[in-house]
């Protein structure tokens, strides 16, 4: 239930207990004991909150953004049927302003609200169609901390007592509620309900007490079942544009400035000028996830902070201002964390792809003294239910705690940060985008660029970029000519910087695109392909040292991108070569040698594959308890995760099913073959490429690709393997980039 998998050692099972039960290590080192003097006691973490409410039905209209509590909302223009986004946190809208009268309670998620509070007419008239009117609107719920709730058998808090924590969707027995004639809420938004299976009459209660059934609306003394309300995970609304406004005060006040990168310490550097903060007492994040430190050089206490408004230090769990910043750049996908007992990655180990509360309950233990964060970017926590020191984790290795900013070897929960729409909660067309500046340092006039342009605005000059996504080509001349540049995502803040020489003018810009095959090129010392030739699946800075071979005349592009440089380290004129063929490697580039070649990395995206001829979408379907009885088909767009994929070292995976890949089904790999999943990722076994046309290529057999089985039976819908047919467009899937 917790979605992990571990692997165990031989222990015995006193040990195993016993090491469940880690004792914090006091670090000697003199500053790590400084550091430590200095950490806030963290409870549990406390998270911006965000609502959107909409004026109309479906998400259109006027759209009002809300950071915290609103006293009067009664100045919002909204229609009888609205709609409500709510981003971060847990909600309540009230009737009347002042947090008075009825209330609806919201948890994350979306959701179209009619006139609720509107009155029936007399006879069978239906609710008026007066617009909504609320209130006020009070952020509830901001952090993971425990709710508990109270039932009593007797007025006044009296007679026998029965506590709650959790849902509980039957409170009585046999049907029959429990007998409640007083309630006392401790701590959290509780939704009561009159039925078991959270139905029938519903009452919303906050901290306090309700000394009879009619304080809280009821007109039996009766609980059938009840719940809390709930804080979803962590998550980005916009991971494009990475940005935040630093104040130096407390409340948004004093001096401040936008930074988009890391910041090393406010008092030195650019930092230091009078202008600028020298330490940050409140902050707006606008996008990305970003670390704030307690002191310079990213030392000291971590604090985790999501897009959102911080008023003041007690917003991100801090006493003081924050020393340094930095931007989390890491790419949100496929969530993969692996602990491991020791040091260096040894003894017992588990992995985690889900959102854990309590390690102790996975049987692991809290002992973790190295990490291996595979895939996504982490939030860790010392204490049960997301409390204690958190740390962020990126992609890579950390081979102690001090590696991760730990002050002792404890993990007791995890989660990971999930990517979302700002717009919407579904996926949508990803499109490349690059934001030009007219002068060094990102200002002056910018445009901005989400295709090809054969030519830039008149009298517009690039001076300093921001490419927000995908891969760029810049290049000198109109219409794509000249000398090129390669721009991958990130920021360039001159033209040095971008690898322009002096005196350079930037007049068109390409995007470069996506390729789904593993990097491979061969290259040959004669012309068409002949002599001796060396195979490169990776970059290497310095050609003739590094592979042999001092002389190329033609080339073969098998797989991936690949930016080939004219001098060593990657220096010099560049080309940008996708896969194909180049029999004469002097009449192409002019180049009399190649110093250095490097794949051109890209990041792991998410797409749909829809049949060039039916336009149905490539879809998993099957029990998902029987992975092998699972089968690949076509079917109309669901807007289902079954129907996302990805491309990662050559395999495809499901997003419903990541950890699986495409495979052909059967011991015999054959035209006809059926395609499913398999959780074997061999190295070799289920490799795929994409190829420009829409081909999707099994690799160990080339001429095999996929293809729908067709005809007139009940398995017409079926993907197979087939021979490859150019003609044949039921063979050809389009890529769609979400």
């Amino acid at each position: 239930s917790f979605g992990l998998r571990s692997k165990q050692t031989s222990l015995s099972l006193a040990c195993r207990s016993h090491m469940q039960h880690c004792v914090r290590i006091h670090l000697t080192c003199s500053r790590c004991s400084w550091l430590d003097s200095k950490r806030t006691a963290k409870g549990f973490h406390k998270r911006p909150g965000k609502i959107v409410l909409f004026e109309g039905a479906r998400f259109s209209g006027q759209a009002y953004e809300v950071y915290r509590d609103v006293p009067d909302a009664t100045w919002m223009q909204l229609s009888a049927l609205i709609s409500v986004k709510v981003v971060r946190g847990c909600w309540v809208l009230y009737e009347k302003p002042d947090f008075q009268g009825r209330t609806i309670a919201l948890e994350e998620g979306a959701i179209e609200l009619n006139n609720v509070w509107a009155e029936d007419g007399v006879d069978t008239e239906p609710r008026d169609s007066s617009p909504m009117l609320i209130g006020s609107i009070r952020l509830a719920v901001w952090d993971y901390s425990i709710p508990r709730i109270d039932l009593f058998t007797e007025p006044e808090g009296r007679g026998r007592i029965t506590s709650y924590h959790d849902d509980m969707i039957e409170t009585g027995a046999f049907g029959i509620p429990l007998s409640t004639a007083s309630i006392q809420v401790y701590s959290g938004v509780w939704l009561v309900f009159s039925d078991p299976g959270f139905q029938g009459m519903l009452a919303v209660l906050e901290k306090g007490e309700y000394p009879i059934p009619e304080s809280w609306g009821f007109a039996s003394p009766f609980v059938g079942s009840l719940r809390p309300l709930k804080m979803g995970g962590f998550k980005v609304e916009n991971g494009i544009e990475v940005k935040a406004v630093v104040y130096e005060k407390p409340g948004f006040q004093g001096s401040c400035m936008e930074v988009d990168s890391n910041i090393f310490s406010f008092s030195e550097g650019e930092a230091a000028d009078s202008n600028k903060p020298t330490s940050v007492g409140s902050l707006k994040v606008i996008g990305g996830i970003w670390v704030g430190y307690s002191e310079p050089g990213f030392e000291g206490q971590q604090h985790i902070l999501e897009e959102g408004e911080y008023w003041d230090s007690s917003d991100w769990g801090g006493s003081d201002g924050l020393k340094s910043l930095q931007p989390v750049l890491s790419d949100f996908f496929s969530p993969h964390l692996k602990m491991f007992r020791e040091r260096d990655f040894g003894g017992v180990d588990i992995d985690i792809t889900i959102p854990v509360t309590n390690m102790e309950e996975t049987g692991y233990g809290t002992k973790v003294q190295s990490l291996d964060v595979i895939g996504g970017v982490w939030v860790a926590f010392e204490e049960p239910g997301f409390c204690g020191e958190s740390y962020i984790l990126e992609r890579g290795l950390y081979g102690c705690p001090e590696d991760w900013g730990a002050l002792q070897p404890r993990i007791a929960s995890a989660m990971p940060v999930v990517l979302v729409g700002s717009r919407d909660f579904h996926w949508r067309t990803c499109v490349p985008q690059v934001q030009l500046f007219s002068e060094p340092g990102f200002q002056g006039c910018n445009v901005v660029l989400e295709d090809s342009a054969t030519s830039l605005q008149d009298g517009f000059c690039v001076a300093s970029c921001k490419v927000l996504s995908g891969s760029w080509l810049a290049f000198e001349g109109a219409n794509f000519t000249g000398r090129l540049y390669v721009l991958e995502e990130g920021s360039y803040a001159d033209l040095k910087s971008m690898g322009c020489v002096q005196g350079t003018s930037i007049m068109s810009l390409q995007t470069v695109g996506f390729e789904f095959s593993l990097p491979s090129i061969t290259l040959y010392e004669r012309c068409g392909l002949r002599g001796k030739r060396v195979v490169l699946t990776d970059g290497t800075v310095n050609l003739p040292l590094t592979a042999g071979c001092s002389r190329v005349q033609s080339l073969v592009v098998e797989g991936g991108i690949w930016v080939v440089h004219e001098g060593f380290n990657y220096r010099g004129a560049q080309f940008v070569l996708k896969p194909g063929e180049v029999l004469d490697w002097y009449k192409f580039s002019s180049w009399l040698k190649i110093g250095s070649l490097r794949p051109l990395p890209q990041k792991q995206v998410h797409f749909r594959l829809r049949n060039r001829q039916s336009q149905l979408l490539m879809s998993l379907v099957g029990d998902l308890d029987d992975v092998k009885m699972m089968r690949i088909q076509e079917m109309e767009e669901s807007g289902k995760l079954e129907q996302i994929w990805f491309y990662h070292k050559g395999s495809l995976h499901c997003q419903l099913l990541e950890e699986c890949c495409l495979s052909p089904s059967g011991s015999v790999v054959m035209a006809g073959s059926r395609v499913g999943l398999t959780a074997e990722l061999d190295a070799h076994a289920h490799l795929w490429s994409i190829s420009p046309e829409g081909f999707i290529c099994y690799t160990p057999t080339p001429n095999l690709v996929l293809d729908v089985k067709g005809g007139h039976h009940y398995d017409k819908s079926l993907v197979i393997l087939n021979t490859q047919d150019p003609k044949r467009q039921q063979q050809m899937w389009d890529v769609e980039i979400l």
